[in-house]
């Protein structure tokens, strides 16, 4: 054997590679060259595939995320509407119930007036109350805690945060006229002394609670406009809602019941 029998010639190091296979050292080994690339078509063809595919991916989760939001979204109109129909039938009440507040008011007006100059208050039955009630959008506060409100229309947006915000002012104001009205029910009772300290502060008390429930029923009915620009109510409903109240059937709407003076 010659020296150089073990090791490849040239001729047949380029003969492998053309062939792909390269035979070393006395056939004991073999392993194969890279492929050559199929060339810039073909590279940018697979490319393509991942990208396409992952803009396929990509919509695939925005629209899962849209059909999300849109469901919190309708979920929250529809909660919206109950408080919506709820503030509509209050409101109604306030107006039903305004000629009875007028008429109470007049009412105590008279018997302080009189018990002013007697210093004695007559027999005085029970004082109508006005019944407390929930005027709170409270379901705009969990769109907000959900951030549903941020996939609603702007404008639409702004009209439910102003509504929100109404229906606080009403239920603040609502609680001093509560207030005002308890005590006056102080006034009820059999027959007693009346100081002048006392007239004062029912006369006041009394101014207060009437000008509450004016401002309530202004502010109401301005938010009443706002809610059937939302479109959540259409005209049907409004009907339903402030077909609810009864004015007969409020305690605010019974005159007070006064005895006569006691004899000297």
């Amino acid at each position: 054997m010659r020296a150089n029998d073990s090791f490849p010639s040239k001729a047949d190091i380029r003969s492998a590679r053309s062939s792909g296979v390269t035979r070393h050292v006395g056939d004991s080994m073999h392993f194969h060259l890279p492929k050559p690339l199929h060339g810039w078509r073909a590279l940018v063809g697979e490319i393509g595939i991942i990208v396409v595919g992952v803009l396929i991916a990509l919509s695939a989760e925005q629209f899962a995320e849209f059909v999300h939001d849109r469901a919190q979204v309708r979920h929250g109109e529809e909660a919206l509407r109950d408080n919506f129909l709820r503030f509509v039938t209050y409101t109604a009440e306030l107006d039903a119930y305004a000629p009875c507040i007028t008429a109470r008011s007049a009412e105590l007006r008279q018997l302080i007036d009189r018990s002013s100059v007697a210093h004695q208050l007559p027999n005085v039955g029970p004082i109508p109350q006005v019944e407390a009630r929930p005027w709170q959008v409270d379901t705009y506060d969990a769109m907000v805690a959900s951030q549903a409100i941020t996939h609603v229309a702007h404008g639409q947006a702004i009209l439910y945060s102003r509504i929100a915000m109404s229906a606080i002012d009403i239920y603040d104001d609502a609680k001093v006229e509560w207030a005002d009205w308890g005590i006056l029910a102080s006034l009820s009772g059999p027959s007693r002394p009346y100081d002048d300290a006392e007239e004062a502060q029912d006369r006041l008390i009394l101014a207060r609670a009437v000008h509450q429930d004016a401002l309530m029923r202004l502010i109401a009915t301005n938010t009443l406009d706002r809610i059937k620009r939302t479109g959540l109510l259409n005209d049907a409903a409004f009907d339903s809602a402030e077909g609810r109240t009864m004015a007969s059937k409020m305690a605010m709407c019974r005159p007070i019941q006064v005895g006569p003076p006691p004899a000297a």
